[in-house]
C-alpha cells in the first residue's frame, strides 16, 4: 500500500481537489510512518523522476504543509515539520 498511497496522495495534493477527509487520511498516514518504512524509502526508487521514494515522501509532506498553512492549521504544520526534521536527522545518522 505504501507506494500506491504516496502516488494517490501526490495526485490529491497537486490537483487541489481534495476534501478534509482525504487531507486527514494523508496527514495521519504521513505522521505515523515509522523509521523502518522511511529507511526503506531511501533504498527504493519506484518513481523514476526521483532519486528515491524518500524524495517523493518529502514532496508530499511539503505539499501538506502548504495546504495546512492556507487553512491556518498551524498545529498540523508544526507536526509535519517536526516529522520532516526527524526524518532528515535519521538520514544524516544513517549516512554516518
Amino acid at each position: 500500500m505504501s507506494i500506491n498511497f504516496l502516488l494517490q496522495a501526490t495526485r490529491i495534493i497537486h490537483l487541489g481537489n481534495h476534501d478534509d477527509t482525504e487531507l486527514q487520511m494523508i496527514y495521519d498516514y504521513v505522521r505515523k510512518l515509522d523509521n523502518e518504512i522511511l529507511l526503506g524509502y531511501i533504498n527504493t526508487c519506484t518513481v523514476l523522476s526521483y532519486n528515491n521514494d524518500l524524495e517523493f515522501y518529502f514532496e508530499i509532506v511539503d505539499g501538506m504543509i502548504s495546504i495546512f498553512e492556507e487553512k491556518e492549521e498551524y498545529e498540523k504544520c508544526n507536526t509535519l515539520l517536526n516529522k520532516k526534521q526527524k526524518t532528515l536527522e535519521l538520514i544524516n545518522f544513517k549516512k554516518i
